[in-house]
């Protein structure tokens, strides 16, 4: 697969990809995996050599075993989806109905400042969304504001947060299976499917 990469893929320059780097640092995962008749590290190391691979259309058909592991890494939510704004705020975008961010008071358009005593920032910089890889910076920092609200299991999260014209304040929330929140920060959120990539209509002179 290097080999045909180095020959085939027309962005090795554009992306900056050093294919003998990413030789030396995947292929001794690939080796063990198949030493050992691994399937499920097998997996597991193409998911991360993909994801290695700054391109949104480079990627495979899943493995149950990582079907799982997406489920398990984002069972639980604090009921609230965020933003970042222009002037480097992350702001709360949307609140699940009767969630755990709502109901301990967190408002629409509240600020974030940290999750359990990390700043907000940093966290979101250093989540790798399931949704890998990204073709540019702004498509990876959305999927990084989405999946770095979820948890793997029922836990207690700290949010210093700041409503809009209210005082900078601090919260415990218990995480919770809701999904309201990530299925309405995804990409697809409102859309059926079967929306036509483009939209048109003739007009009088036949164009």
């Amino acid at each position: 697969m290097i080999a045909m990469m180095r020959e085939e893929y027309a962005f090795t320059e554009l992306k900056g990809l050093d294919w003998d780097a990413l030789n030396d640092e995947f292929r001794p995962r690939f080796q063990e995996a198949t030493d050992n008749n691994d399937i499920d590290a097998y997996a597991f190391a193409l998911r991360d050599f993909l994801w290695s691979i700054p391109d949104g259309h480079v990627g495979f058909t899943s493995l149950p075993v990582l079907d799982e592991q997406f489920n398990i890494d984002i069972a639980t939510g604090l009921g609230m989806s965020i933003r970042d704004t222009s002037d480097g705020r992350v702001i709360v975008s949307f609140l699940t109905d009767g969630g755990p961010a709502e109901n301990a008071g967190i408002q629409l358009g509240a600020e974030i400042f940290s999750l359990n005593g990390e700043p907000i920032s940093d966290l979101v910089d250093a989540n790798v969304p399931w949704s890998s890889p990204f073709s540019t910076a702004h498509t990876r920092r959305l999927q990084q504001l989405r999946y770095v609200v979820r948890f793997s299991e029922v836990t207690d999260v700290e949010v210093a947060y700041q409503n809009p014209g209210g005082a900078a304040a601090t919260t415990t929330l218990t995480t919770a299976p809701e999904f309201d929140s990530f299925s309405q920060s995804s990409f697809s959120a409102g859309t059926t499917g079967l929306e036509l990539p483009v939209e048109f209509e003739v007009m009088d002179n036949g164009y």
